[in-house]
């Protein structure tokens, strides 16, 4: 594993574009998280499916390397972006129009956090939304994967993999349609052609709908005025006496914030939680664990988490949800506030192919970054016993970080799988 460092950002370099990849990486976060700084050393983690039934034998293979180019901190899983380029022609300028062409592009990449009530500071629901905001639409869309850009994302187009569940970015086509409907004017159109309404979640909503079972946590309180706390939270029962794999898992956060427009900081005010590293552990009669697993850190604004079809973790019977590092930032009121953790499961006779693992992956702790001094590297590297996909890729690499590699090496080849720029604005997987 590398990691590149910045004293000041910029945007990387960029290589030749890799091809004929067989694994594919899936973002499963929320391209809306507005992150903020977190140091707890267990974020650093590598999601690994390995094999279950037939583990390979050691003289009929060789090890493979990973190496990552990355920050401060690092989540890595494996599953799938697209990303497409093209220009519109002269012949096509006054055929732009926002029911036609702007609105299917608002509805897949942008309306999940442009809604009412959400995450952005406005809705891009309707024509009468957008039409006031076309200039500054023009001009986010057009930055380029720096800093800023809207939407948000940050994988580098000419290397590595570039098919990406949950794409939210928009092709060169996209950027110069949007850039164009600006430039006319931003016409409505014919409302004949407006696609259907997309059903967006919103506030307080499950993303996937009614979970299978549902884990409260405690309630919390933190003061307007308060500084961030760190803490522990008391363990909860899951609610469950049976072992069960789960198929998603998805986490809320209740609380009694009301009126967020004098509110400060953390998604518009809405939310008090930043994160939560947390695990269940299974206890058995005497009080002593008998088994448990880790699950994907929760942070403010993030998606659910989909795990693979073939290869879905194991929630234990009995199990309590436990964490000694939950992170609260105030929001400018006294809020009382609580996570509400939504699992879903597979059916009782599903059987994974493959085993679901974390796996540890460098150090975060000792980085010692040089000041005035571009370009820095830290590296990191685990060793693949077996065959492994890997299901996410998520730098985390605070202020400093600039950029980061993923690498699989095989004796003397190294192949770049993918490369991601970083805007600490906008943490994501």
């Amino acid at each position: 594993m590398y990691i590149m460092y910045q004293v000041r950002r910029n945007s990387g370099t960029r290589s030749a574009k890799s091809k004929n990849h067989d694994m594919v990486l899936s973002p499963i976060d929320n391209h809306c998280f507005n992150g903020y700084a977190r140091t707890n050393d267990r974020l650093r983690q590598l999601h690994f499916l390995g094999e279950k039934e037939f583990p390979m034998r050691r003289q009929a293979t060789r090890n493979l390397r990973l190496g990552l180019c990355l920050g401060a901190m690092t989540l890595l899983a494996w599953i799938t972006p697209g990303a497409a380029a093209g220009q519109i022609g002269p012949a096509d300028h006054d055929d732009v129009t926002f029911t036609k062409d702007i609105a299917p592009i608002l509805q897949r990449s942008c309306q999940h956090c442009h809604q009412p009530d959400s995450v952005a500071p406005m809705s891009l629901i309707t024509y009468e939304d957008a039409r006031p905001w076309a200039r500054a639409m023009k001009m986010r869309t057009g930055l380029g994967p720096v800093a800023g850009v809207m939407p948000p994302w940050y994988v580098e187009r000419d290397i590595g993999i570039q098919e990406y569940q949950f794409d939210p970015s928009l092709s060169d086509e996209e950027v110069a349609k949007i850039a164009v409907w600006a430039d006319n004017g931003a016409p409505r159109g014919n409302p004949a052609d407006m696609p259907p309404p997309k059903l967006v979640g919103g506030a307080g909503l499950w993303a996937l709908g009614e979970p299978d079972l549902i884990t409260q946590t405690e309630e919390l309180i933190i003061g307007g005025d308060a500084p961030d706390w760190w803490g522990e939270i008391t363990p909860v029962d899951v609610g469950l006496n049976t072992d069960r794999y789960v198929a998603s898992v998805e986490i809320r956060e209740v609380n009694d914030v009301l009126d967020t427009e004098d509110s400060r900081e953390t998604v518009g005010g809405r939310f008090v939680f930043h994160h939560m590293v947390w695990s269940t552990v299974a206890l058995g009669e005497d009080g002593r664990p008998t088994g448990g697993s880790f699950w994907p850190v929760h942070e403010v604004g993030r998606n659910p988490d989909v795990f693979d079809p073939e290869g879905a973790p194991m929630l234990h019977a009995n199990s309590k949800v436990m964490s000694d590092s939950v992170h609260l930032h105030s929001n400018g009121k006294d809020t009382r506030s609580h996570l509400e953790i939504g699992w879903r499961f597979h059916p009782e006779d599903y059987e994974p192919k493959f085993r679901w693992a974390l796996r540890p992956l460098g150090n975060g702790v000792d980085i010692d970054i040089q000041a005035n001094k571009k370009d820095q590297q830290l590296h990191a590297y685990y060793v693949l016993p077996e065959h492994t996909k890997i299901t996410t890729f998520e730098p985390h690499l605070h202020a400093p970080g600039a950029r980061m590699c993923l690498e699989s090496i095989w004796g003397i080849n190294v192949e770049t799988l993918t490369c991601a720029g970083y805007d600490h604005n906008w943490v994501r997987g």
